[in-house]
C-alpha cells in the first residue's frame, strides 16, 4: 500500500503528506502537455477562493468551459449517462423553460445559463480534474491549507481590529469568511474530523486540533447556520468512518467545551447564538426570516407550476404582494426550496430535489462501497449538509454563494469514483448502477 493510500486509512505521518505532494507531481508529470497547465489552475482554486469573487469566478468559469470544449473535441459523452448529471440537466432545462416564459426572459434566460457554470464544473472535477486520485487528494490537501489560511487571517483580524458588530470581514471587506470556512473547506473539515477520530496518534491529536481552530473561528466570525453545518458535519463524519464511541464522546465533549469557553470569554456574541437564533426562528410574524420565506411562498402561489423566472423574484417581489402584505419582499426568499418553488415553480422544485437527492444518493452508496477510504466515506456529507432544507441559505442563483458551495460540491463528487483498495468489485457494481 503506497503512502498516499495509508494517508486516507487512518495512518497519516508527515512523510506521507510529503508522499502525497510527491504523488501529485508524478501525475501531474503523466498528463499530456496541454492539460498539465489546466489541472495546476485547478489545484491553486482555494487560493483564488481567498481573494475576490471576481478572480474566484474565473477561476470556476474557465475550469468549467475547458471541460465543455475537451469532451467536445475528443468527443466524450459517457459522464453524460451518470444520473446525477441527467438530473443536473433536467433542472437546469425547467430554469431554461420558466425564464423564458417568465414576464421577463431576457434577465432570467441570462441568469439560468450561467448559472449552469456551476454544476457543470462539478461534472469537470467529477470526471477530468479529480478523476486521478492522487491529484484528488492533493485538492484535498490545498483546500485545507486554505481552510487554515482563512482561519489565521481571522484571527490576526480579532487581534489586530477585533470584530464589528459580532462579525468578522478579512479578507473580503464584507460578511462572507463564514461562507469560506463553512463551504469551500468543508471536504477538509469532514476528513480532519473522521481522522480526529479514526487515526492513531499524532494524526488524530492534529487532526483534532486544526478542526477545532477552524471551528473557533466560525464563532468568532459570527456565523450561525454555518456554524451548524459544521458541527452538524462533523458529528455525521466522526460516525461515518472507523466509527470509535470513546473517540466520537471525547470529540463532541472538546468540541462543546471549546463553544463554551468562547461564549464565555467573547460575552458579548453569546445573544447571537442563543437569544437572536431563537427569535429568528421562522415560526411567526416576530421572525423577518418568516416575513421574507412567506413573500417567496406567496410568490409561488401566483405561477405555481413553473414559477417567476430564474432570479426574477427580486424584481418582481414588490409587483407581487400587495401593500398590506405581512410578508416582506428581499433579493431572494432566504431559502434554497422556496426560491425554487417561487422562480421556478413545482416542476423546478421538483427537479431540483432531484437532482440534489441524485448527488446524496450517489456519494452514499460509493461511500459505503468504499468505506474503508475516509474521503470516500464522508464526501456525502458535503452536499446533504450545503443543501440542507431546514435552514436560511443565500441565493440559489447568486454568484458569491455558488461559486463557494459548488467548490465544494465539485470535490466531494469526484469522491464518488474512487477506486477501492479493499474491495474493487463492489466499487465497480456501484459504477455499474450509477450509469443506471
Amino acid at each position: 500500500m503506497s503512502g498516499s493510500q495509508k494517508s486516507w486509512c487512518g495512518e497519516t505521518s508527515w512523510d506521507d503528506v510529503k508522499r502525497l505532494i510527491v504523488d501529485a507531481r508524478t501525475a501531474l508529470n503523466e498528463l499530456p502537455k496541454w492539460e498539465k497547465p489546466f489541472h495546476i489552475f485547478w489545484l491553486l482554486g482555494p487560493f483564488f477562493l481567498l481573494i475576490e469573487r471576481s478572480p474566484a469566478d474565473a477561476w470556476l468559469s474557465i475550469l468549467a468551459l475547458s471541460f465543455a470544449v475537451r469532451s467536445l473535441c475528443q468527443r466524450d459523452g459517457a459522464w453524460l449517462s451518470h444520473a446525477w448529471v441527467r438530473a443536473a440537466f433536467i433542472f437546469w432545462f425547467i430554469c431554461l423553460l420558466s425564464a423564458s416564459l417568465s414576464i421577463a426572459p431576457a434577465y432570467a434566460l441570462g441568469e439560468a445559463v450561467s448559472w449552469f457554470r456551476f454544476p457543470l464544473f462539478a461534472m469537470a472535477v467529477a470526471f477530468w480534474f479529480g478523476r486521478d486520485k492522487r491529484l484528488l487528494y492533493a485538492m484535498l490537501l490545498s483546500t485545507g491549507v486554505g481552510m487554515m489560511l482563512m482561519t489565521s487571517i481571522l484571527t490576526a483580524e480579532m487581534l489586530i481590529e477585533g470584530q464589528k458588530g459580532g462579525r468578522l470581514t478579512w479578507p473580503y471587506g464584507d460578511l462572507v469568511p463564514g461562507n469560506y470556512l463553512a463551504k469551500v473547506g468543508l471536504p477538509a473539515f469532514c476528513v480532519m474530523v473522521a481522522l480526529a477520530v479514526g487515526g492513531r496518534g499524532k494524526t488524530s491529536f492534529l487532526m483534532g486540533v486544526l478542526a477545532s481552530f477552524s471551528l473557533a473561528l466560525s464563532v468568532m466570525a459570527g456565523e450561525r447556520i454555518n456554524l451548524i453545518i459544521r458541527i452538524c458535519a462533523g458529528i455525521l463524519a466522526s460516525l461515518s468512518w472507523k466509527y470509535a464511541s470513546k473517540k466520537v464522546a471525547l470529540v463532541v465533549t472538546l468540541f462543546s467545551l471549546l463553544l463554551v469557553a468562547i461564549f464565555v470569554s467573547q460575552g458579548a456574541i453569546k445573544g447571537r447564538f442563543t437569544k437572536a437564533v431563537i427569535e429568528d426562528l421562522p415560526i411567526g410574524l416576530a421572525s423577518d426570516y418568516y416575513r421574507v420565506m412567506g413573500g417567496g411562498v406567496a410568490a409561488f402561489l401566483e405561477s405555481p407550476i413553473l414559477g417567476v423566472g430564474t432570479a426574477n423574484y427580486r424584481d418582481l417581489c414588490p409587483d407581487i404582494l400587495p401593500e398590506d402584505s405581512v410578508f416582506r419582499c428581499d433579493n431572494h426568499p432566504h431559502n434554497y426550496y422556496i426560491q425554487m418553488l417561487t422562480e421556478t415553480g413545482i416542476l423546478g422544485f421538483a427537479t431540483g430535489l432531484f437532482m440534489i437527492s441524485s448527488m446524496v444518493m450517489s456519494l452514499f452508496r460509493a461511500g459505503r462501497a468504499n468505506n474503508k477510504n475516509v474521503v470516500a466515506s464522508t464526501a456525502y456529507i458535503v452536499p446533504l449538509g450545503l443543501f440542507f432544507p431546514l435552514q436560511s441559505t443565500a441565493d440559489f442563483f447568486g454568484q458569491w454563494n455558488n461559486i463557494f458551495l459548488w467548490s465544494a460540491v465539485a470535490l466531494s463528487m469526484a469522491a464518488a469514483y474512487l477506486d477501492s483498495e479493499v474491495d474493487g468489485e463492489q466499487v465497480a457494481q456501484y459504477k455499474q448502477k450509477s450509469l443506471e
